[in-house]
């Protein structure tokens, strides 16, 4: 026994569509249209398609990597820093450098 999939259009009804895929601003659209209608909406698209550029693939944001400390992790890093004679802040983020620096001299490894 075969199974058949009919793609029908979304415009008209009509069967034998195909996917279709465009975007506009920061949003990506997908239509089922037949041939004919793919073509009308390539026509409709061609004085933009022939003046516009191909965009690149959008680059992913870097997500932000922050190690997994306690409050009181954070204070014995701190002054530990302190005493070793770096600068920075009272308060707020931990320099990646102090925070290397005490891993290293402390054995431990955040990389997990």
């Amino acid at each position: 026994m075969a199974i058949r999939s009919i793609i029908e259009s979304d415009l008209s009804g009509k069967p034998d569509a195909a996917t279709a895929t465009f975007g506009l601003g920061d949003t990506w659209y997908e239509v089922d249209l037949t041939t004919e209608e793919r073509k009308k909406l390539e026509e409709a698209l061609k004085p933009y398609l022939k003046v516009g550029r191909k965009a690149g693939k959008a680059t992913p944001v870097k997500k932000r990597v922050v190690p997994e400390t306690t409050a009181e992790e954070r204070e014995k890093i701190r002054e530990w820093g302190k005493k070793e004679g770096y600068e920075f802040a009272e308060r707020g983020r931990i320099p990646k450098t102090v925070m290397k620096a005490y891993d290293k001299a402390h054995g431990i490894d955040r990389s997990k």
